[in-house]
């Protein structure tokens, strides 16, 4: 049975992927929408890796893994691929892996908050909803992009 530093310290690993992940995807897309949603998706989950650091550290453990996720990611995203080059159909497959990391991430939190105790389940509920809006976000620009071609209009509030 894992202990709770373990679901943290897996809970992070997750975080850092998806960080990882939307800001590869983002310096593949060139559409300006798509580059505004893959970097407000890499900065909320950087948030939430940070907040979990601060549970994880809160419980007594400190997160050492220095590894990048770079052979799981190479897969997704060869370095053959050149910057802004990403096509309408890479674009769908690459949200669709988004869409299932997501809802690893959700399943995950949901699982986790009924053995934690209130404080941690306060914490993944709330990253739980967070992860949710993304799996929308992700769904309607699915939709958008097989539909039409185009990527749905999300602008965060502050860009940059």
């Amino acid at each position: 049975m894992p202990t709770v530093r373990d679901v943290l310290a897996m809970a992070i690993e997750f975080e850092r992927f998806g960080k990882e992940y939307y800001m590869r995807f983002h310096d593949l897309v060139s559409d300006p929408k798509a580059k505004a949603l893959m970097k407000g998706l890499a900065n909320d989950e950087e948030e939430h890796a940070a907040i979990l650091t601060n549970e994880l550290e809160a419980h007594g453990g400190a997160y050492d893994r220095t590894e990048v996720l770079d052979e799981g990611l190479e897969k997704i995203f060869p370095h053959g691929i050149l910057k802004d080059s990403i096509k309408t159909k890479d674009a769908i497959s690459a949200i669709k892996l988004g869409i299932e990391t997501e809802q690893r991430s959700i399943d995950f939190y949901s699982s986790h908050a009924k053995e934690a105790d209130e404080e941690l389940r306060e914490v993944f509920s709330k990253l739980e909803k967070m992860e949710r809006t993304h799996l929308e976000l992700l769904r309607e620009n699915l939709i958008h992009l097989q539909e039409d071609g185009v990527w749905y209009g999300y602008v965060p509030i502050l860009e940059g």
